[in-house]
């Protein structure tokens, strides 16, 4: 027999042995895990309420999306917010406030929130409706929900507070869909996000979220840093902030103007048009505005000393 066959014909009874051992070990191994106790946990239902959360998300993952990452000045935010809250007995949080802003910066190019419709055309809502995230609990368990305020542009920003504050204790699965089909898309999810998770913790902080929205807002955390002012450092708080949007719809140039323009809103402080930042100085009766309107810029109004 040639030496060749030979070496074959003593090698092949060796190849069922090393497949049977290999199996011997596999089954082993499980008859190992079936004799272990099972670990300790247990078995809940999966909400309901989750899934639209997760037919938000799948849709958000099917858009092109970008991000811009900015941060503003909370110092002065804040001593607005106080003086507010000093001549008014309606509370404003930090976030209503932004929100209020933010709604203001997209009444001002409603492009901004626009949505296609087929392949031709986009829809410009008149109304700017911001759904919130929020954090509810959920048989012990922590969920997000979702939670709509409609035509915040024209709210007052303590309504806005109000309604989110409500929101935190409305019965869940009572009001609105429990999947992405059950009605239109503004009707179950509103025109712009407004998420503020990244607040609740220290440092640089922002998120930067799964979303089907043309624009969102990721409220970020609130860190102290030196800054220049008058010619003297000193220490200022900056609230750090993330705008996403549809890149199908919106450039990059038309985001940053909108970057831009909501940071002036914050700063001048047109979403509490009582003008409580400045004790000594009122607005002319002529450009007052109502309460949940959008104020005009502070650079367009020439105040009046008392």
């Amino acid at each position: 027999m040639p030496f060749g066959a030979s070496e074959t014909a003593e090698r092949e009874p060796t190849l069922p042995q090393a497949n049977f051992n290999r199996l011997r070990l596999i089954w082993s191994q499980l008859l190992d895990q079936l004799k272990m106790p099972p670990a300790p946990g247990r078995i809940v239902i999966y909400p309901r309420i989750r899934n639209f959360v997760r037919d938000v998300l799948a849709e958000g993952r099917r858009k092109n999306i970008a991000h811009l990452t900015l941060e503003a000045d909370i110092g002065w935010m804040r001593e607005r917010l106080a003086e507010h809250r000093r001549r008014s007995a309606e509370p404003v949080s930090i976030t209503s406030y932004v929100a209020k802003s933010f709604a203001c910066a997209i009444d001002e190019d409603k492009r901004m929130q626009a949505y296609r419709l087929g392949k031709s055309r986009l829809v410009l809502f008149d109304d700017v409706d911001l759904v919130f995230m929020i954090e509810r609990e959920w048989e012990s368990e922590p969920i997000p929900v979702f939670s709509i305020v409609r035509a915040a542009q024209r709210k007052a920003t303590h309504e806005i507070h109000r309604e989110l504050q409500m929101a935190k204790e409305a019965p869940l699965g009572t009001d609105g869909p429990m999947n992405a089909l059950e009605n239109w898309f503004k009707d179950v999810a509103g025109t712009a996000m407004v998420s503020s998770m990244g607040m609740f913790t220290s440092g640089a902080s922002v998120g930067v979220p799964i979303t089907p929205m043309t624009l969102s807002l990721c409220i970020g955390s609130i860190e102290k840093k030196l800054a220049l002012l008058d010619g003297q450092v000193v220490e200022r708080e900056a609230l750090h902030l993330n705008i996403s949007i549809d890149h199908d719809i919106v450039d990059g140039a038309p985001l940053v103007r909108f970057a831009e323009r909501f940071k002036k809103i914050l700063l001048d402080g047109r979403a509490l048009p009582a003008r409580t930042a400045e004790p000594h100085k009122i607005m002319p009766v002529s450009v007052r505005v109502s309460a949940g309107e959008c104020a005009p810029s502070a650079h367009d109004v020439q105040p009046l000393a008392i």
